[in-house]
């Protein structure tokens, strides 16, 4: 068998995957109460300075008030204070603060943060936090490792620009919780974040360059192996020691070793070893992004550098690896980002040579800086030049990449059937070339030889597949896991807190917002809705309707016109909004972000009517003429017509406003409303019970915040709709609820308790 340890590992991979399909992780549970003021007991693992606080992870936790062991790891939020009041690494201290949990996603596309810290076994936060007591022992190895961390974050502190110095200490020391924002957003959207990740080039420039200079010192082999890994490990401790930096550290390790021991390296085998290591200690690291992404790297390069590889033109090799590793990545990247950078295989093309020389000047400006100024501060000055000329060159490629035409691919997130079949279609790849190899050793011993395939060497050939069938195979399992086809009507009333954000899809595929926005959650846009669009695969918007101009109807959708950095680039064909609205400060904002970017605004009002795609959109209020000081008074009251199923979306609509809507709808001879979305969140000032009585909904969809300080929604609201008959759902106890709509029925489906009913 080739690679029997290798096999034996996959093998462990593999059964963990299906073991946590079988039994997901249940989310965890805060076992403190949130907001409470608690004291802990713990010992420091790990500490980093963040903006102007100190935060400092505790293991082996222990709570005095009430006495209970913690499960898992505390991050505590320290004010910087004198240095002496720094814990020291490894040291047990007694710390003070209020709890914190991390939130759960409630809408689909959204980050997950009690996922993702679930995986990095940290139980929750402690802010506003104080030292009380600490013990006299400590890890002086860590506390020295910690010192020198500090030590080289000020010299890239006093030598670079401050955008410059918050990269280059990302890069080179792990140290991203001072990144700039602009940077790390526009390198992400490119396609090149991976440059702030600590792995194999870091440690094959640092290790073997390390490595080499004791070899060239006559120092023993053995020697110079175990003193080089040694210093990489103290290195990854010093930067965190992420997925990536393990993985790349052991591998370094494996390869020493398998030249002291005259053995041949196999870089599968010691990837395989490293992703067992890893998930034997947390298994739950197989859904980690940055686990998938750093292992996805080397497997795509070592798996598939002989499926595909220029035999007659070498130089381009370089875009052979782009592509082995695009095949590897582009079913992660769409289940995790839902989208790909397009241009991202040229940027690399250049960024990764280029970070070789980045990193050397970075490593110089270190030692130079480092030095007393008289000496080193030429030398310094002069390595940190090249590194602002070679980040000021990153940013403007990342830059001009994302203005050119289909920069980014928005595909949504792929059904799980989907990412199946494009990776059973590159296994496939790598084992009909391996059955291919295995063939070609026979064929000298029975006299054959086959011309399909690649040469390997002189006159000796390989069996394999033609070049046009393995592109016609990965071309037609990129094309079926990009397809993201609509699947009737679906209609999502967002979590968004204290406000109202209503997605609309048709069954043509045309897509409708209504309102997006929230007095409760800071940026809405950029972490709920434009997240939820992309992960439905929705690069343009037909029209948003605001249906008024209040901060927790439109923040969302003004910060995404707002947008200048191109992270979220939602097009936005046509703005509509009430002809009633009132023209204040919010409304001349809005007509001035719409005409820089060309968006047309159309004003409705009563008896209007959009149709797309199988949708009926009919505006009942505010009628022509009508005038009022309140913004809610004015707000858009449309009905919408999909598939024989009937909704009353209302916005913040007052007592007038449902009367001249509900007259509207009498005069129009409807026969009841299937879904009814609460105007004004719940309020008792809304909702009337004469037109909850003429409308008879058989749904009630409230989107309000959770323990939001108006009391929305009102308990008298929810005793009108119940006395209705109406089912009542709530986004502050779902999430996010969706309501696919097929042939007259419906079903309604939510995102937090993942229930399912189903309506005619």
């Amino acid at each position: 068998m080739r690679r029997p340890l290798c096999c034996v590992c996959v093998a462990f991979v593999v059964t963990v995957f299906i073991y946590l399909q079988m039994n997901p992780a249940p989310a965890p549970r805060l076992c403190l109460e949130e907001g409470s003021n608690v004291t802990l007991q713990g010992r420091v693992v790990q500490k980093y300075v963040q903006k102007d606080e100190l935060v400092v992870q505790l293991d082996h936790v222990s709570a005095s008030q009430p006495k209970q062991k913690i499960d898992g790891r505390v991050l505590c939020y320290l004010e910087l204070g004198e240095r002496g009041d720094v814990p020291k690494a490894g040291s047990v201290i007694a710390v003070a603060g209020k709890v914190s949990g991390f939130g759960r996603a409630r809408n689909p596309g959204e980050f997950d943060a009690q996922g993702y810290y679930q995986i990095l076994g940290v139980a929750f936060r402690l802010y506003k936090a104080e030292v009380i007591a600490q013990g006299s022992s400590y890890s002086g190895c860590r506390e020295y490792l910690y010192q020198i961390r500090r030590s080289l974050e000020g010299v890239f502190d006093r030598v670079l620009a401050p955008k410059d110095a918050s990269v280059m200490k990302a890069i080179l020391l792990g140290s991203k919780s001072g990144l700039d924002e602009e940077s790390k957003q526009l390198f992400q959207k490119s396609g090149i974040a991976h440059i702030f990740a600590i792995s194999g080039l870091h440690i094959t420039m640092l290790g073997m360059g390390f490595y080499h200079i004791l070899r060239k010192l006559w120092i023993p082999q053995p020697l110079c192996a175990v003193v080089s890994v040694g210093v990489m490990a103290a290195y990854g401790e010093m930067v965190g020691m992420s997925s990536s930096a393990y993985r790349a550290i052991l591998m370094f390790g494996l390869q020493l070793a398998a030249q002291m021991l005259r053995r041949t390296y196999d870089m599968l085998t010691a990837l395989a070893v490293a992703a067992m290591l890893i998930l034997m200690e947390e298994p739950r690291y197989l859904y980690h992004s940055g686990f998938q992404l750093s292992f996805g790297v080397i497997l795509g390069i070592g798996c598939l550098s002989e499926i595909i590889k220029p035999v007659r033109w070498k130089f381009l090799e370089p875009l052979s690896v782009s592509v082995r590793i695009f095949l590897v990545h582009f079913p992660i990247m769409l289940a995790t980002y839902y989208e790909f950078p397009v241009y991202s295989f040229l940027l690399n093309l250049v960024i990764i040579p280029a970070m070789s020389v980045l990193m050397a000047a970075g490593l110089v400006c270190l030692g130079a800086g480092s030095l007393p100024a008289v000496i080193g501060s030429v030398p310094a000055k002069t390595a940190g030049g090249l590194c602002h000329l070679l980040l000021a060159g990153f940013e403007r490629l990342c830059t001009v990449s994302l203005r050119l035409p289909f920069a980014n691919w928005v595909v949504g997130r792929p059904d799980t059937w989907r990412i199946c079949v494009f990776c059973a279609v590159v296994v496939y790849l790598y084992a009909a070339h391996q059955y291919g190899v295995f063939l070609s050793a026979r064929a000298p011993e029975r006299g054959l030889y086959h011309t399909k395939g690649a040469v390997r060497g002189q006159g000796e050939q390989t069996v394999g597949l033609p070049a046009v069938i393995k592109f016609a195979a990965v071309l037609a399992a990129v094309t079926l896991i990009s397809e993201n086809p609509a699947d009737g009507v679906s209609v999502t009333f967002l979590d968004v807190g204290q406000g109202d954000c209503i997605w609309i899809e048709s069954a043509g595929g045309e897509q409708f917002l209504v309102d997006g926005g929230s007095s409760s959650k800071s940026k809405t846009g950029q972490y709920t809705i434009v997240p939820f669009l992309k992960y439905n695969g929705v690069a343009t918007l037909d029209a948003v309707f605001l249906t008024h101009l209040d901060s927790d109807h439109i923040s969302g959708i003004m910060e995404m016109l707002k947008d200048s950095s191109q992270t979220m680039d939602i097009r936005i064909k046509r703005l509509c909004i009430s002809d009633a609205v009132i023209e204040d400060e919010p409304y001349e904002e809005l007509l001035m972000l719409c005409e820089r970017r060309q968006i047309p605004i159309y004003r409705l009002k009563a008896g209007d009517s959009m149709e797309a795609g199988g949708l009926r959109f009919e505006v009942l209020h505010p009628s022509a003429g009508y005038e009022t000081a309140s913004r809610n008074a004015s707000s858009l009251v449309m009905k919408l017509e999909a598939e024989g199923v009937t909704a009353l979306l209302t916005g913040d609509v007052e007592a007038d406003g449902e009367q001249a809507a509900g007259q509207l709808l009498q005069q129009s001879g409807f026969a009841g409303i299937d879904i009814y979305k609460a105007a004004h969140h719940g309020s008792k000032y809304s909702n009337t019970q004469s037109l909850l009585a003429q409308l008879q909904p058989e749904t009630a969809i409230i989107s309000c915040g959770e323990n939001n300080r108006y009391g929305h929604p009102h308990a008298e609201t929810v005793a009108r709709l119940e006395q209705t008959g109406s089912g009542i759902w709530m986004t502050k106890d779902t999430g996010a609820i969706t309501i696919h709509i097929r042939k007259g029925c419906y079903t309604i489906e939510t995102f937090i308790n993942d229930s399912l009913a189903e309506q005619k």
